[in-house]
């Protein structure tokens, strides 16, 4: 009898334990999920190792904690540069089967953002390249023109463009520096962002320049898109603005778009 009771006693401990350290796990999911939410990595891998020290073979709590840690690696890789590195990884979090949803989102937008950077980045660095060559050759104008390619992207506040971004920069105030000196027109205003990056050609002053544009029509911004297809060039990188200075310096100069656009590669 005595025997059958300490028996009683030891499975009903045992059941009771079973269901805290079922408590445990889910209460340790949940606080890694809403850490996740949070943005707090670091906390919310604690917390699902910490699940699995409850639970060692807590399938949900694995597949989470797989992800975190790959999110937490790409992160670094990211910090440090290391793009192509962090791809791969916020991939791997992305096509985790079973992988929390708020996790799989995440990073299938990191990975489309790392994406478009590795294609941008050498464009944005080899126009760079050019346009350095250009002002060294004296041709300012047309240092400032290929600089516009960087400087008037959409995203190029990002920090993976900071590098060049700055050297773009620094090399735009340097050529309109000279085109002062030299006597033409320079829009000083010019933010690393503004579409008019572009509007500073020769022989003309802003408000001309800006009642010329308003005679191009959408026709020609469309030609002139495919024109620079047909060079290789993206037309995506350029605002229909930018498109009609590219028009104007090419009528400007006497020469086909095509001719303007070889300049780009």
């Amino acid at each position: 009898m005595i025997t059958l009771i300490i028996a009683v006693i030891f499975i009903g401990y045992g059941y009771t334990k079973h269901v805290e350290n079922m408590q445990y796990y889910q209460e340790s999911l949940n606080q890694a999920e809403s850490a996740i939410n949070n943005q707090a990595y670091q906390t919310a891998q604690i917390d699902l190792e910490n699940a699995l020290k409850k639970k060692k073979n807590g399938q949900t709590a694995q597949i989470y904690l797989k992800q975190v840690k790959l999110y937490r690696q790409g992160m670094k890789d990211v910090d440090k540069k290391k793009l192509q590195a962090a791809q791969k990884k916020f991939q791997q979090v992305a096509e985790q089967q079973n992988g929390m949803q708020l996790l799989v989102s995440r990073a299938s937008a990191k990975q489309a953002e790392l994406q478009e950077v590795l294609r941008e980045l050498p464009l944005f660095e080899h126009a760079y390249d050019r346009a350095k060559i250009l002002s060294t050759n004296y041709e300012y104008t047309a240092s400032n023109t290929k600089l516009a390619v960087i400087l008037g992207y959409g995203s190029i506040n990002k920090p993976y463009y900071q590098n060049v971004y700055e050297k773009a920069k620094k090399l735009q105030t340097y050529n309109n520096r000279i085109l002062t000196k030299l006597g033409y027109h320079v829009d000083s205003g010019v933010s690393a962002t503004d579409s008019s990056a572009t509007d500073f050609l020769p022989g003309s002053t802003s408000t001309a320049a800006a009642s010329n544009l308003k005679k191009i029509t959408t026709k020609q911004v469309k030609q002139a898109r495919q024109d620079l297809i047909k060079e290789g060039v993206d037309p995506n990188l350029f605002s229909d603005l930018q498109i009609k200075q590219v028009i104007q310096e090419a009528d400007n100069q006497g020469v086909s778009v095509r001719q303007i656009a070889r300049e780009f590669k």
